[in-house]
This record gives structure tokens, C-alpha cells and sequence, in this order.
């Protein structure tokens, strides 16, 4: 089953990936993408040494980013449709993780609900939950409940639209998955927005590596986190929600080396698949 005409995250060299904005944008026209995110990271990584990168740490290198997406935008319109993105990761008490340029970009344009872009992803690394949880001191026996309000935090955040990778950190983290107790608390958080207006979309992310981010390539050999995701997604999408698509490319390549299979696992129809582009 091919649904992926619509790539609702994709990373360039302005973050973490390798090639340009036009490069990525490109490449999606050559595989017959219809519709792509630049979802670049809104906070830099923090290196083996402890010193931490950023993307934008100006807020002029913010602003280049911005108007380059633009710029391409326009040059593009008649092939395909693009949003002006960034993945947000969120942290455990709710808060926007972002570079120095985006914080001041916010305080000089307050009315700028988004950040300036079209679309928010938000996010939960296994690696920046747990720099969260050494800097405040979380004791192992709570992080599994500080875990689950932290993704309870993502989805009522009105301002995010996709919940990105949304298992990644609790594969990664405690090499399992969520509880029927917590599955209910995060759906019932889903219809609840839902409710309010809010509408945010789970992610399949077809990125094969690292395997723990994935369901048909998670890191355990039996399968039963794969089992289990499915399970809940299902659940999800029964109570009503619908999904989004995401390579999580960080190159051209990484556009087309994907994997959904769970496509099929889930047996989802089209119209189960949200299109931005399609949205009045």
C-alpha cells in the first residue's frame, strides 16, 4: 500500500540533515510526493562532551530559514505543496525545548501563534527526556509516570498538530510500551482535545534506524512491542483519530529508505491518512 503523498517530516541542513531545502523538495517532486513538511529541530543536540550545539542560534539564522522555505515554496507551487515546519521537542513539564534565535523570534513577534511556520510537530526523545530527568532530579521509581504527563502535556498543547515518532522515548526508555491504564490516559487525552477543536495526528514514521523508534523495526526480537503498538494505534483510530505520514528524512535518501508496513498491519484506508494540503 502506497500512501505517502504527503511527507509530514523531513529534515534539512539548517538542523540535522545533509542536503538543502530545494535538494529535499526536489527529490520529493521526483518520487511523486504531493505535499512535504521542512520540519527542522527546534533545539540543538548536546554533543559526547556535554556541549551543546545549536541550529539557529541567532535570530537571523531563524529568519533565513523562514523565508528561505518560503521562497521555495513559491518557486515550487505548481509541483508541489509545502509547509514551513519544526519538530519541537517537548519536555517533561510541558515546556517548548528551542535554540536562542526561535526564543527571540517569539518575543519580537508575540502574534505569531506558530513560531512563524505552518505546522508544529512535537516530539519526545528518549535521550532529551533524560537529560530532564538528571537536571531535576526525577527518581527512576516516578519516571515512568513523569514519562506518560509528559506525553499527556504534547497532545494538550494546542499549538502542536502532530505527535511525532510518539513511542520512541518509551521503547528507548524502559524497553516497553504502554500499560492499558495509560493507554486509556493518552486516547482519552486525544478525544479531549478533539473535542476543544484541537486537532493533532499521530505520526507513522517510516525511518528504519535507530530501530527503537519504529514498529516493524523495533530492537527486540520478538516482536512484542511491535504487538503492542499496533494494538494501541488501533485503539486510537477506532475512537477516532487518523494519522500522518513522516519519512523523518535527514537526506534525499532518506526519503525513499523507508519502511510502512504497518500501513498494511493496520489495515488503514486512505481516508484514514490526514492531508494538510486538503484542509479548508
Amino acid at each position: 500500500m502506497s500512501m505517502l503523498r504527503q511527507d509530514v517530516q523531513t529534515h534539512t541542513n539548517y538542523s540535522d540533515g545533509e542536503n538543502t531545502i530545494t535538494q529535499m523538495v526536489k527529490s520529493a517532486i521526483d518520487i511523486g510526493i504531493e505535499s512535504i513538511v521542512i520540519s527542522d529541530h527546534a533545539k540543538g543536540w548536546v554533543s559526547g562532551d556535554g556541549t551543546r550545539s545549536e541550529f539557529f542560534p541567532t535570530y537571523e539564522k531563524y529568519v533565513n530559514y523562514l523565508q528561505e522555505v518560503e521562497h521555495v515554496k513559491n518557486v515550487f507551487s505548481d509541483k508541489i505543496k509545502i509547509f514551513s515546519g519544526l519538530e519541537i521537542e517537548i519536555g517533561v513539564q510541558g515546556d517548548f525545548k528551542l535554540d536562542a534565535g526561535i526564543i527571540e523570534y517569539a518575543q519580537k513577534h508575540k502574534d505569531r501563534r506558530k513560531l512563524g511556520v505552518d505546522i508544529l510537530l512535537g516530539s519526545i526523545h528518549s535521550e532529551s527526556f533524560e537529560e530532564d530527568c538528571t537536571e531535576q532530579e526525577i527518581k527512576v521509581k516516578d519516571k515512568r509516570a513523569v514519562m506518560i504527563e509528559n506525553m499527556i502535556n504534547l497532545i494538550r498543547n494546542k499549538k502542536i498538530d502532530i505527535f511525532a515518532h510518539p513511542f520512541q522515548a518509551l521503547h528507548g526508555q524502559f524497553s516497553d510500551n504502554l500499560s492499558e491504564k495509560e493507554t486509556e490516559q493518552i486516547i482519552n487525552t486525544f478525544e479531549m482535545e478533539w473535542r476543544s477543536g484541537h486537532s493533532i495526528f499521530f505520526e507513522l514514521n517510516g525511518k528504519k534506524y535507530p530501530r527503537y523508534e519504529q514498529w516493524s523495526y523495533n530492537k527486540y526480537e520478538n516482536g512484542e512491542l511491535e504487538t503492542q503498538d499496533i494494538n494501541v494505534l488501533q485503539r486510537y483510530r477506532k475512537r477516532g483519530g487518523k494519522f500522518v505520514l513522516g519519512s523523518d528524512a535527514h537526506s534525499i535518501q532518506g526519503l525513499t529508505d523507508t519502511d510502512f508496513s504497518i500501513l498494511n498491519k493496520l489495515s488503514l484506508d486512505e481516508s484514514e491518512i490526514f492531508m494538510f494540503y486538503e484542509r479548508n
